[in-house]
């Protein structure tokens, strides 16, 4: 199956599962009830993160910050919008849409001559399963609009440490495979690139393009309110370490949030 059907795939059975959810809702059930099963939480983060990937500039950036479920549909910046359609036995199976942004030549005078890259939205397919304090997940997302780059697959590994009844630890691990065309568009530079940007052709190929290690830490000041900070390395590896347009293979990031819960 190609990436163009895949994404059909993903989109048809994300709308499915939404107007499943929809029709739950427009089934007649009392409204205190649909109310009781709505958690919302909203607040605000500073990051600081490389102003592209493989850079040796950081810039700071402030986002809001929105958690919103109902029953198995949600929508977060992580996942963007969609529903779960497998949830039992500590495994969870979602669809969902949500945005890649993209990459401007004036980020960083590292890029001049390589162009833009456009953002747009993008297809994705999640699986969390928890064992107990351990959770693994797996992520596909492939850019369904806008120019195409390809698709990644994430995967990661954490487990969580309740210290008292305030802190919430949770050290993780990660990692990244990219597909041709990621690469090609992020870390491959072409002819005319290179004669406009001065830097050695370049032909990266799908592989392993990251490794990563993390930590989030979360203090509930309260029932409603808390503070989250995180910081993680990641290291770029194979054909992504090894471009031009790479400044540094060794990243990090930082961020610092909080977060009311209704």
């Amino acid at each position: 199956m190609n990436r163009h059907k895949i994404k059909r795939v993903l989109i048809s059975g994300l709308l499915s599962a939404l107007l499943f959810s929809q029709g739950a809702w427009a089934g007649g059930h009392d409204s205190r009830h649909d109310l009781a099963d709505w958690t919302v939480r909203l607040g605000a983060v500073g990051m600081v993160k490389p102003a592209y990937e493989g850079s040796s500039d950081y810039e700071f950036q402030v986002f809001p910050m929105i958690d919103a479920a109902w029953k198995n549909v949600f929508f977060n910046a992580r996942r963007g919008l969609g529903a779960y359609v497998w949830d039992r036995d500590g495994l969870k199976i979602g669809l969902s849409l949500g945005w890649i942004f993209g990459r401007d030549e004036g980020d960083s005078p590292d890029l001049t001559g390589l162009g833009d890259l456009d953002g747009g939205l993008s297809a994705l397919a999640s699986a969390k399963w928890r064992l107990g304090d351990l959770s693994l997940g797996l992520r596909y997302e492939s850019q369904a609009t806008g120019e195409s780059a390809g698709f990644q697959i994430h995967a990661d590994a954490g487990y969580a440490i309740q210290i008292g009844r305030k802190i919430l630890l949770r050290p993780s691990a990660k990692a990244a495979f990219s597909s041709d065309g990621y690469m090609e568009k992020h870390f491959g530079v072409s002819a005319s690139q290179s004669d406009r940007s001065g830097l050695a052709a370049y032909d990266a190929r799908a592989g392993l393009k990251s490794a990563g290690l993390g930590i989030m830490a979360l203090y509930r000041i309260d029932r409603r309110w808390g503070i989250q900070t995180m910081a993680s390395l990641e290291r770029l590896m194979g054909d992504a370490a090894d471009s031009p347009v790479t400044r540094e293979e060794n990243t990090y990031f930082l961020s610092l949030g909080f977060s009311y819960m209704f």
